[in-house]
């Protein structure tokens, strides 16, 4: 008999978070779980930690699997590995620097079953070093309308605040292609909103994303998620074409492309990447720059003449002006 629930959780590096994380979950209040955490041929410690803690939940070790990849296959081929392995009736997706709060199984799984959903949504805190934030999203009764919200990014696109059937997520377009490691969050999601049929939402946190973990792929800009974003919006424009969708779509899609670009070019410290990838995007851009505020139309001005230079000195006089900005106001 398969499981109720599967916990699917990438380990990578993360010695400094991992006990919390592994803790939150064998804690949980509801019983019936598998638990998969796919380790990818980690450098550090994080395994030995997460064994010494399974030690002190000797109900649980039975229900816990530890696969090794036996090299560093990246996020998306770590997830897909875990999803292989996975027994469960319904999926939850734990990043293994965060954690949950120890009844978010038992209310998500009840809730779903209650309201015969395919996915239940819910919200999370995104925790800094100094502060926090609640995040909601907002999830409306319109399968469309929340497609829509999904590709231009009005509500979350995070697999870790969605509690999904497994079956939508072991359909071939839900899984993430190998080496899209970056927006694969994104990528499946989309598809599982397309594919599900009721989603719902549970106004509760119970997941806490932790923004403090410099080890994270979000955090250091390179080459890679420059190649993962122009390769994520071809294979959407893609899906969307496969399913009669992308004239219908398409001008939606325009500006989240290009403020991601915007993102990218402000996020990273390599000038020659700037100047690789100034040009993706561009046709979107035309449509669409009106929708963007004066300082981020002056940012694509910048990259369209190829003023890179000019582009670092004018973000940085932003980030000073805001900052004597907020000086003066608390003084």
């Amino acid at each position: 008999m398969n499981p109720k629930v599967s916990i699917l959780v990438p380990v990578y590096n993360v010695s400094k978070y991992i006990e919390r994380c592994a803790r939150s979950l064998f804690e949980q209040t509801f019983r019936d779980i598998e638990y998969i955490f796919v380790d990818d041929a980690s450098l550090d410690n994080s395994i030995e930690i997460l064994k010494n803690v399974l030690e002190e939940y000797p109900k649980r070790i039975k229900q816990v699997k530890i696969i090794t990849n036996p090299e560093n296959l990246g996020l998306a081929t770590t997830r897909n590995t875990a999803l292989d392995a996975s027994r469960g009736d319904y999926i939850a997706v734990v990043d293994s620097d965060d954690y949950v709060e120890i009844n978010m199984i038992e209310e998500l799984y009840n809730f779903a079953i209650l309201e015969s959903a395919d996915i239940v949504v819910s919200n999370f805190e995104i925790e800094y070093n100094d502060r926090s934030e609640i995040v909601s999203d907002n999830i409306l009764d319109d399968k469309e309308k929340n497609l829509i919200k999904t590709l231009t990014e009005e509500s979350s696109h995070n697999l870790f605040n969605k509690f999904v059937k497994s079956e939508f997520y072991k359909l071939p377009e839900c899984r993430v292609p190998d080496g899209l490691n970056y927006h694969e969050d994104f990528y499946v999601y989309t598809r599982l909103a397309y594919f599900a049929s009721i989603i719902k939402k549970i106004d509760k946190v119970f997941y806490h994303y932790v923004f403090t973990n410099n080890q994270s792929i979000t955090k250091k800009i390179n080459e890679m998620h420059f190649e993962n974003t122009v390769r994520l919006w071809d294979l959407t424009d893609k899906f969307l074409i496969d399913n009669n969708l992308f004239e219908r779509y398409k001008l939606f899609l325009d500006y989240p492309k290009v403020n991601r670009k915007i993102r990218l070019m402000i996020d990273t410290n390599e000038f020659k990447l700037r100047k690789l990838y100034t040009d993706i995007f561009r046709e979107e851009e035309k449509r669409c720059s009106h929708l963007f505020s004066k300082g981020e139309q002056r940012f694509l001005w910048l990259l369209r003449h190829r003023l890179f230079v000019t582009f670092w000195i004018f973000y940085k006089a932003l980030i000073l002006k805001n900052f004597i900005k907020k000086t003066i106001k608390k003084a």
